[in-house]
């Protein structure tokens, strides 16, 4: 093969990022959280409440949850709607799913709580 760069380099498009969750193929989903985001939540919320958090690429992100549970508002946004779709299902939440009219073939899925908020697209559709 020609000049092969680094796998760190190497973009994922997003027909192989839906194959990676219709495989199960994601060693990069941390059950127990990110540790890093473990370490530093304190820093983060720097003892706020309320919060609206940003998720973005969030897959099925277990610290959502958390944050929700904290009081916080969450959004985030996958393209995989089968990762979306394990997130509530994981965590028995009930949620209802919406168009997202702006956005062609997007949805929203959102918890009957209205606290957690995920889009069904590309990042680069949503404003």
């Amino acid at each position: 093969g020609a000049g092969g760069g680094s796998q760190k380099d190497r973009v994922v498009t997003e027909e192989e990022w839906l194959q990676k969750w219709e495989k199960g193929n994601i060693g990069f989903h941390k059950e127990q959280g990110h540790p890093l985001l473990q370490k530093y939540l304190d820093v983060l919320l720097n003892g706020r409440s309320g919060l609206r958090i940003f998720f973005p690429l969030c897959g099925k992100a277990v610290e959502m949850k958390w944050l929700a549970d904290m009081g916080h508002s969450v959004v985030g946004v996958e393209v995989s709607e089968q990762a979306l779709k394990e997130f509530f299902a994981e965590h028995n939440l009930p949620y209802c799913e919406e168009p997202v009219p702006e956005i062609s073939g997007a949805k929203k899925l959102q918890s009957t709580s209205g606290n957690i908020s995920l889009y069904c697209c590309s990042i680069y559709d949503l404003s």
